[in-house]
């Protein structure tokens, strides 16, 4: 089976590319640059490299800029097709250059999929769609409401385009919540979610330590203390897709999430332990007065705080159906694994 992926040179698609490869598939995957395509191969053992054909080109293209030649070769040769490459980023100034990657860069590959014959195609989404619900069900959300940033809305825009496929090819959907690292390594090569939050704070308490003694001070972040960090580590994330490489159906949406999710102020304490950084505690804002410092603090983490500050309820029926219940359960072992994946991922080279 030929499977085509945006997004391979990330942490995601990197990882996935992995238990694809590992599996005997061959993989097409689509790059914009002979640099990113090398950090890419460099991850995966050299006798795969056979199985992994690269395709240069870019989202931005209706034909993803992807070649004559290549477009040729590939058309009618292409079982599965996965959309897994998006822009993050949570800034509103971002706003057009998220609708032109994430909604139009949409639009081209189901376009480009389905000229090329494509038989199925998913489309990796974030389970962050729902607006400001505390609820999530798996099925559509409405374009029309309220989204916290604009990330949020283009890709619930997106969802719209790929249901709007479904009589041209099997179309499916699906929704990660907050990717962390390796359940049973804590590997990691992203920057974003959880590890920007614990970033964040490694970098305050450098900033205040040059100050002065810091040592007998409490410091509190606006959020729920028994909020919820909906993490999934990223092991899990390729099981579920795996899955629906071989079982998805058509027209049906999947939340890749976390049934039982960390408490934020059991988190906040392994991460206190990780960084030798104790007083740092969540606060709901209308009992705090914040320091100076406290606000430069939450000034710092305000782009995952949004996502610590609910507790949201997401449904899972069919993702429970394709796994027969076997979903995700992560004890404070996977958590503090996870959590402190991140001084390992320092050393390590980031896959942007």
């Amino acid at each position: 089976m030929n499977i085509f992926i945006t997004g391979g040179t990330g942490f995601l698609g990197t990882q996935f590319i992995q238990q694809l490869v590992d599996s005997n598939y061959r993989v097409f995957v689509l790059v914009r640059s002979t640099k990113k395509s090398k950090a890419l191969l460099s991850k995966i053992p050299l006798h795969q490299h056979s199985q992994i054909e690269i395709i240069e080109g870019d989202l931005s293209d209706y034909q993803l800029g992807i070649s004559k030649e290549n477009q040729s070769k590939l058309k009618g040769n292409i079982d599965v097709f996965f959309h897994i490459a998006a822009l993050l980023s949570f800034d509103f100034k971002m706003a057009d250059e998220l609708y032109k990657v994430n909604e139009m860069g949409t639009k081209y590959t189901l376009e480009f999929a389905k000229n090329m014959g494509v038989k199925s195609y998913h489309y990796i989404s974030t389970a962050y769609t729902l607006g400001k619900k505390n609820v999530a069900v798996e099925s559509l959300h409405e374009v029309e409401q309220e989204f916290n940033n604009p990330y949020e809305e283009t890709k619930c825009r997106a969802e719209h385009l790929v249901m709007s496929y479904s009589d041209s090819m099997k179309v499916s959907i699906f929704r990660p919540s907050i990717i962390v690292g390796n359940s049973e390594t804590g590997e990691t090569d992203s920057t974003f979610g959880l590890y920007g939050f614990i970033k964040g704070l490694e970098i305050f308490k450098k900033r205040i330590a040059r100050i002065g003694d810091y040592s007998d001070k409490e410091f509190s972040i606006i959020g729920n203390r028994s909020g919820t960090q909906n993490l999934v580590p990223v092991d899990y994330v390729c099981h579920v897709l795996m899955a629906g490489l071989k079982s998805a159906k058509n027209k049906t949406i999947y939340h890749i999430t976390n049934p039982n999710p960390p408490v934020n102020h059991e988190g906040l304490k392994i991460i206190g332990e990780l960084l030798d950084f104790p007083h740092i505690k969540f606060n709901t804002k209308e009992n705090t007065t914040l320091t100076k410092e406290e606000a430069i603090l939450n000034e710092f983490i305000s782009n995952f705080t949004i996502y610590v500050n609910r507790d949201i309820d997401f449904k899972i029926t069919n993702t429970r159906q394709l796994l027969n219940n076997k979903v995700l359960k992560m004890d404070k072992k996977m958590l503090t694994t996870i959590i402190y994946g991140y001084k390992k991922e320092e050393k390590q080279p980031i896959l942007l």
